[in-house]
C-alpha cells in the first residue's frame, strides 16, 4: 500500500516576497534604479525587474551578486521589515 503524498510545509511569506520587498528598499535607500542595480551586481536589468516583482527564482550565485552590489550580507535579504504585513 503506497505512502499518501505530504504537502509540502509553507510559511506565513515566502522567500520571494521578503526578498522582492527589501531588494526594493535597499535599491531606493541606495537611491539606484534598477538599471543602476543591474549594472553594479552584474545582472541584466530585467532580470532585477523580475525578481522586484516575484516573478523569478534566483540562484544562489544571482543573490551574492545582489548583496554583494547592496553591501548587505545574504541574510539581510530575507530579514522581515518592521511594519511589513504579512499576508
Amino acid at each position: 500500500m503506497p505512502i499518501p503524498k505530504k504537502q509540502k510545509p509553507k510559511l506565513d511569506t515566502s522567500s520571494r516576497e521578503l526578498l522582492a520587498t527589501n531588494l526594493v528598499r535597499l535599491r531606493i535607500e541606495k537611491k539606484w534604479t534598477q538599471e543602476e542595480l543591474s549594472y553594479e551586481s552584474g545582472l541584466h536589468r530585467t532580470m532585477v525587474g523580475q525578481i522586484e516583482r516575484q516573478g523569478r527564482n534566483v540562484t544562489l550565485e544571482t543573490l551574492e551578486s545582489l548583496a554583494a552590489a547592496l553591501n548587505v550580507e545574504i541574510w539581510e535579504l530575507f530579514l522581515r521589515p518592521e511594519g511589513f504585513k504579512v499576508r
